[in-house]
């Protein structure tokens, strides 16, 4: 199939989606575009983008995403997303002069953004010391007024203590004038305490100077494959050259891709998920919807127009769907092309047989 577009439509709307064709793979390499095919048009695809350096986070993928042939041929053909074929050319390494200038202006931008940071954090700093000096200025007078009058009161306990003694009114003066100097020296004596430690919290502190190993350098991960060939202007259709799916007429798997794209289109009307299922011995596993959220039901094969179906493999598919807690899906696809006298209701047209196999289906 050159042409992917759906008839009467074009695929390459403002809103249509770019699936880039990386080695006749369609990728989506944006991840707003990946939750976006993935929950509004119920098409999971299969993340495949890690880090070779580091192997402990090879069970975590991310981006690019990668979808089946099917998948992508399904979203084109209902101008959802349109193809960008990304040259296969081996890109040379780039120079030694190159990637010392990128160096230094990924450190440039780590810098200033280090450097921004920073004038916020101090920003925010004042502008809290100023609302705590503001909150603390009538608490504090408060506590100094408490104070001054428990100097008082002690003041006043001592000169009643020696006119209780037997001594006159001078004496008593003097009691309470050395219990009111004493009080007044050991407060005045905590607080240049206080203003010490706090002046030296206050003293700026020399910040290190921002280098290449001690600053954190930031790596934009690109929304779509990085090369220079690459134009801004997509194609709405591409050659089966650069996405063999499906092939062409001439070619000898033209019908059984056409019988896979049709049957993934079927199953997707109906409101399941597929994903990919030759570990589990068929073409998809099939979903009852987000397979984050359950487990698939059935293990699909596709038959195309009136292929014969051998008992042992009947009963391989029963078995298999079985063994792997699924019931088994059998998707019959015929497009008129059979050569016989037999009525063929339409197109393309997709039946389904589910098989059960010792009571389990």
């Amino acid at each position: 199939m050159s042409l992917l577009d759906k008839p009467g439509e074009s695929s390459s709307g403002a809103s249509s989606i770019p699936l880039y064709i990386v080695g006749g793979v369609a990728t989506v390499w944006d991840a707003q575009t990946a939750a976006t095919i993935h929950c509004a048009h119920d098409v999971s695809g299969l993340r495949a983008g890690t880090l070779p350096g580091v192997v402990q986070q090879n069970g975590f993928l991310g981006l690019p995403v990668t979808l089946m042939p099917e998948e992508a041929t399904h979203l084109v053909r209902n101008g959802i997303a349109h193809l960008v074929p990304v040259p296969n050319t081996t890109l040379a390494p780039p120079s030694a002069q190159l990637v010392a200038e990128r160096t230094a202006q990924r450190i440039a931008r780590s810098r200033a953004l280090a450097e921004r940071v920073r004038l916020d954090e101090e920003t925010r700093a004042a502008e809290g010391k100023a609302k705590y000096a503001a909150r603390n200025a009538a608490s504090a007078a408060k506590a100094a007024t408490k104070r001054e009058e428990r100097t008082r009161k002690r003041a006043e306990a001592a000169r009643a203590a020696a006119v209780a003694n037997g001594g006159d009114e001078p004496a008593g003066q003097e009691a309470y004038d050395g219990v009111y100097a004493a009080v007044k020296a050991k407060e005045a004596a905590d607080e240049a305490k206080a203003a010490g430690n706090k002046d030296d919290d206050d003293e700026p502190k020399e910040r290190p100077v921002a280098t290449a190993d001690n600053t954190n350098l930031f790596t934009v991960v690109p929304a779509l494959p990085v090369h220079p060939s690459l134009m801004p202007s997509t194609p709405t259709t591409i050659t089966s050259a650069a996405f063999p799916f499906p092939h062409p007429p001439s070619h000898s798997l033209h019908v059984r891709d056409s019988a896979v794209a049709d049957t993934f289109s079927a199953l997707h009307a109906r409101g399941l998920r597929m994903g990919l299922g030759p570990r589990f011995g068929g073409e998809w596993l099939v979903y009852p919807g987000d397979y984050l959220r359950y487990h698939a039901h059935y293990t699909s094969q596709v038959v195309v127009r009136d292929d014969p179906i051998r008992p042992a493999e009947l009963v391989a598919w029963g078995r298999l769907g079985t063994g792997t807690k699924k019931a088994g899906l059998i998707c019959c696809w015929d497009d008129g092309g059979r050569g016989d006298d037999e009525p063929v209701k339409g197109k393309g047209e997709v039946e389904f047989y589910s098989l059960e196999w010792a009571n389990f289906g």
